[in-house]
């Protein structure tokens, strides 16, 4: 596929445009897009190294995603290059759940303002999925003070915040196992101890919107990715102590199309474990969950697998040679919590706006 702009579509936001162009869906082709986070810094040197080795592959998997028009990935953009632009990527992980991304603004953040609010009520006209999700590094200010409060404002029952540490663990790690402990691929028959040990690591938010209560494999979604050439699949493990039913932990190993997220959340790999674990018992069900994980693997780009996983698990993770990459959090919001949240960014961005007015306009924003 060229460069050329797949499709456009005005968004008439329901708030004064003074100083911003109508938000728009795929105006960008994927070559200006990726110019936009070059011009605002968006990748640090850390996240830079990681991924320019595959910028190639990055950039062709972005173009084939962008040939299904806005049913996988669509990008939302405002203003322009001669004025300055803002642009915020929205992918679909599961069959009814969405991840907002790179955000980045240039100039007036009245268009950072413009393409989240447009994007959220977009999301309402055109009808909410399920759930959205983001993730953002917990001393990034901005997104700190937006998102880091959800569970207050959206309330628990339709959101949720989770910090977690982010981990790249070698693909050849050498993991030595506990006897204690015994590991088995997910069949159907373990679903309810999937779903109840997801919910007391992650908590039951996190269980609707992954789906894990309902397509474990993401076959739906899957079909969605197949018809650009690409895929999208989980694999499941979970272990349990042995000679029990007692299930202790999961590693839920996410593959998609490489860099759709820049990070590569797209293909991490989520290690859940009880939070009632002791330290002893933590590092011996962490360390064999990523020896069965490891095989999701075999085939993925980069030498390193990343891991989301918690304190208690960090021990096993840096035995087997795994580097702590950064803090992440992971926001989730259900549908019934979208005009909540709506309200609450809105009313974050008009203290912003008003600091700004005080103190100047600064040249760029990044998530």
């Amino acid at each position: 596929m060229s460069s050329a702009v797949v499709s456009r579509e005005t968004i008439d936001p329901p708030w004064p445009q003074s100083d911003v162009n109508n938000v728009q869906v795929n105006a960008l082709s994927v070559d200006e897009l990726f110019a936009l986070y070059d011009r605002t810094g968006f990748l640090y040197p850390a996240k830079a190294a990681r991924l320019t080795p595959h910028m190639s592959l990055v950039r062709e998997n972005w173009r084939r995603l962008l040939q299904a028009g806005d049913s996988l990935l669509y990008v939302l953009t405002a203003g322009d290059q001669q004025h300055g632009q803002a642009s915020v990527a929205i992918w679909r992980t599961t069959l009814d759940s969405w991840v907002w991304q790179h955000l980045v603004c240039e100039g007036n953040p009245l268009r950072s303002r413009a393409v989240m609010l447009g994007g959220m009520d977009r999301c309402t006209r055109l009808g909410v999925a399920e759930s959205q999700q983001n993730w953002f590094r917990p001393e990034n200010r901005f997104p700190s003070r937006v998102f880091g409060s959800v569970e207050q404002v959206v309330g628990e029952s339709f959101s949720s915040i989770r910090r977690h540490m982010y981990f790249a663990v070698p693909k050849r790690a050498r993991v030595q196992r506990a006897r204690t402990v015994d590991t088995v691929p997910y069949d159907p028959s373990q679903h309810q101890a999937l779903c109840d040990v997801a919910a007391r690591a992650r908590g039951q938010v996190y269980v609707t919107a992954e789906e894990l209560d309902r397509d474990v494999g993401l076959r739906s979604v899957d079909r969605l990715y197949r018809r650009v050439g690409l895929r999208r699949s989980r694999e499941v493990w979970l272990a349990y102590r042995a000679g029990s039913d007692d299930a202790l932990g999961a590693a839920i190993a996410y593959r998609g199309p490489l860099g759709l997220n820049f990070s590569f959340v797209e293909n991490r790999c989520d290690l859940l474990l009880d939070p009632g674990l002791s330290d002893a018992d933590a590092a011996a069900v962490s360390a064999a969950l990523m020896q069965e994980a490891m095989a999701a693997y075999a085939d993925f780009e980069l030498d390193d697998v990343h891991v989301v996983a918690d304190r208690p698990a960090a021990s096993a993770l840096y035995a087997i040679g795994g580097q702590f990459l950064r803090n992440y959090c992971q926001g989730i919001w259900l549908k019934d919590g979208h005009a909540r949240l709506y309200r609450h960014v809105d009313h974050c961005y008009a203290r912003l706006l008003t600091r700004i007015e005080r103190r100047g306009v600064p040249s760029t924003l990044s998530v």
